[in-house]
């Protein structure tokens, strides 16, 4: 296990969930290098990689404003790390948009040279 990869993937993991609280997300997107590797799970869903890839993540999560989404409870069920990322499985209940929202999420976090590189988030709901 590249500790490297560990202390940085659980960074972006921490900041995420602590995005999701706070509605700021610059400690977030400060982890992540130039160009990333993303997937996104609905409404913009898309494989966008680059620098594209980077405006796509700023974008959907600048999108979960305070007031309007937040976490109320987050588990995280399963970690592990192997080669150059991080596979987190969590369940989170709260709101987003304003609506109930319980979902569980595989996110996938890649790390390369000290920056998270790539972002992959599926998930499903829990009800």
């Amino acid at each position: 296990m590249n500790d490297d990869v560990r202390v940085i993937g659980d960074q972006a993991y921490d900041a995420l969930i602590q995005g999701f609280q706070t509605g700021s997300w610059k400690s977030f997107f400060d982890l992540f290098g130039a160009e990333v590797d993303l997937i996104l799970p609905a409404p913009q869903t898309g494989h966008f990689t680059g620098p594209e890839g980077r405006e796509k993540l700023v974008a959907f999560f600048s999108a979960f404003t305070p007031g309007t989404s937040r976490f109320d409870r987050v588990e995280v069920i399963h970690k592990t790390v192997a080669e150059d990322r991080v596979v987190i499985e969590d369940w989170a209940r709260g709101v987003a948009f304003n609506e109930p929202y319980a979902a569980r999420h595989c996110i996938h976090i890649m790390v390369r040279d000290g920056k998270a590189v790539g972002f992959h988030e599926y998930n499903r709901s829990l009800d």
